[in-house]
């Protein structure tokens, strides 16, 4: 089966549109026969980088983004949202997502990312599109519900990884303490998250 031009074309837009990759299911939805990307990856104008994704050759690894394209579901969050908003001194030992409801993943697991759960009703709260340090679009909980989260018991946050946050969003331009105290009140925070705007402010 021959790559058609058009076809190629079709393809090469979409991977342009995702940043220099393309799943199969996208394809498909393009109206393309999944063998026409074996065939590009045959050739060499493709590489298979995981169960139905593929990227161009020239494109730059980015576990953030691997990891994204596989669960699609799932919204980065406590420390990586941190290391996404550069509110931590030093990258995570381990990658945290966030999924709605009871969702379970061994693989997950295996692979050494952090799973954590959140109620239907809190999940798209503070959801974010932020880059990764290869560039490229994930989801992620915004600093303001970062910042809250950090501050759950359940967390386990370590208390200098937590001081540091907060120095460090307190210095920015971009700050929004108004969506601060919103989140706090939202996470049942509200008088820790005082506590430290209080003392840094």
């Amino acid at each position: 089966m021959k790559v058609s031009v058009k076809n190629k074309d079709l393809i090469l837009s979409k991977l342009t549109q995702n940043g220099g990759r393309i799943t199969t299911n996208e394809i498909t939805s393009l109206g393309i026969h999944r063998q026409f990307i074996k065939q590009m990856a045959d050739s060499g104008e493709l590489i298979k980088v995981g169960r139905g994704i593929y990227q161009k050759p020239e494109f730059v690894e980015d576990e953030l983004y691997d990891i994204q394209t596989e669960y699609k579901s799932g919204i980065y969050s406590y420390e990586t949202s941190l290391y996404l908003f550069n509110l931590i001194e030093r990258v995570p030992f381990e990658w945290t997502m966030t999924f709605r409801g009871k969702y379970h993943s061994e693989k997950l697991k295996d692979r050494g990312i952090r799973l954590k759960l959140s109620t239907p009703e809190l999940f798209e709260v503070g959801k974010v599109c932020s880059n990764t340090p290869g560039n490229h679009s994930v989801w992620a909980y915004c600093p303001e519900r970062t910042l809250c989260e950090i501050l759950k018991p359940r967390s386990l946050t370590d208390i200098q990884v937590i001081t540091y946050a907060y120095k460090e969003y307190i210095k920015r331009k971009d700050k929004n303490i108004p969506l601060l105290m919103e989140m706090a009140q939202k996470f049942n925070v509200e008088k820790k998250v005082r506590s430290y705007i209080e003392v840094l402010v």
